[in-house]
């Protein structure tokens, strides 16, 4: 599945429990941006393979594999201090932990764990297209803007107005089978229901396709 995250704005937090030096709870600005599309998955076996010589790796879950770019946006004093730029960072949202690898010195840099919203962390790159069922724009691009004032990273798309005009509910179709988390907080966000792929559109390429319909 194609996974792109991309962790750059300075207002993404995530609630850092560090269990290296300190048992202090910091709050993380994240700096990291992730590929998770299908080039970059001998990417993540790479870095699990190294990761998994020198720690046990959870095994029930398919961790997020992110790399630091920019130390500077990442505001907690300890993480500022032992991270570095080409980092990379495994976050296992289901098991609440998170490994930072060093790569150059092929060492952990630190151990922490998680407690963050699973829709949270599956929204870093999510990529959604967003359809209008209405004739009316605004009420389009105030979908959109939700979305973004919810996610900031997410990709938001809008692809313009629906074949059919006459879809009565807003509907959320999942073209994903990992972000079950993330379906259930959009259509909380819209106030709208899941659906299927409709025969009267075309398939978006994107994680979600999201339907402006006529209850907006």
């Amino acid at each position: 599945m194609k996974r792109i995250i991309v962790l750059l704005q300075k207002n993404i937090k995530l609630i850092i429990v560090l269990l290296a030096v300190t048992a202090a709870a910091v709050i993380l600005t994240l700096a990291f941006v992730s590929r998770h599309d299908k080039s970059s998955q001998s990417d993540l076996s790479r870095v699990l393979e190294n990761v998994g010589r020198l720690m046990i790796l959870p095994t029930n879950e398919k961790p997020t594999l992110a790399t630091v770019t920019d130390t500077h946006q990442i505001k907690d004093k300890f993480l500022s201090a032992k991270t570095k730029n080409g980092d990379r960072v495994l976050i296992y949202a289901k098991n609440q932990i998170v490994i930072i690898y060093r790569p150059s010195i092929d060492k952990i840099a630190g151990v922490g764990t998680v407690n963050g919203d699973p829709a949270f962390v599956q929204a870093q790159g999510a990529t959604i297209t967003v359809l209008d069922s209405t004739n009316n724009q605004p009420k389009t691009d105030k979908i959109i803007s939700q979305l973004h004032e919810a996610y900031p990273d997410i990709k938001v798309k809008n692809g313009g107005k629906t074949n059919r005009q006459d879809f009565p509910y807003t509907i959320v179709i999942d073209n994903t089978d990992e972000k079950s988390e993330l379906r259930g907080s959009l259509m909380k966000i819209i106030s709208g229901k899941q659906g299927i792929q409709p025969s009267s559109e075309d398939v978006a390429l994107t994680d979600f396709l999201i339907i402006v319909g006529l209850d907006k």
